[in-house]
């Protein structure tokens, strides 16, 4: 029976159950408290990159087969940035062959492809 759960990934772990083999790989993480597995190292991924992101992930699952993953999906949200960079006058002056700079970042939501 397939199930879907929206949410943040709250626990990653893995196993190869003593084997010593990367293949015999299992990859179980919680999205909020639903407990779901994975071998399939693509799934696992974008797992780690939704933590590493902070990004909600939309996991679909077979309850009827372990909460076995068919489908994680993850929708980004880009962050432009502006850059202002000026001398800067500070006291004490800096020292001889170099200056003072001050840089001004302002982040915003954008569309990829978009300016502004």
């Amino acid at each position: 029976m397939s199930n879907t759960k929206d949410g943040y990934v709250t626990v990653f772990e893995t196993s190869d159950g003593g084997t010593g083999d990367p293949l015999d790989t299992l990859w179980q993480f919680f999205v909020d408290n639903q407990p779901v597995t994975t071998k399939n190292e693509r799934h696992a991924e974008t797992a780690r990159l939704a933590i590493k992101t902070a990004t909600r992930v939309q996991v679909t699952y077979d309850s009827g087969s372990g909460n076995t993953i068919s489908q994680i999906r993850m929708e980004f949200r880009y962050v432009c940035t502006e850059e202002l960079i000026r001398d800067c006058h500070n006291s004490p002056p800096p020292p001889e062959g170099s200056r003072y700079i001050c840089e001004t970042k302002r982040y915003s939501r954008c569309h990829p492809g978009t300016e502004g």
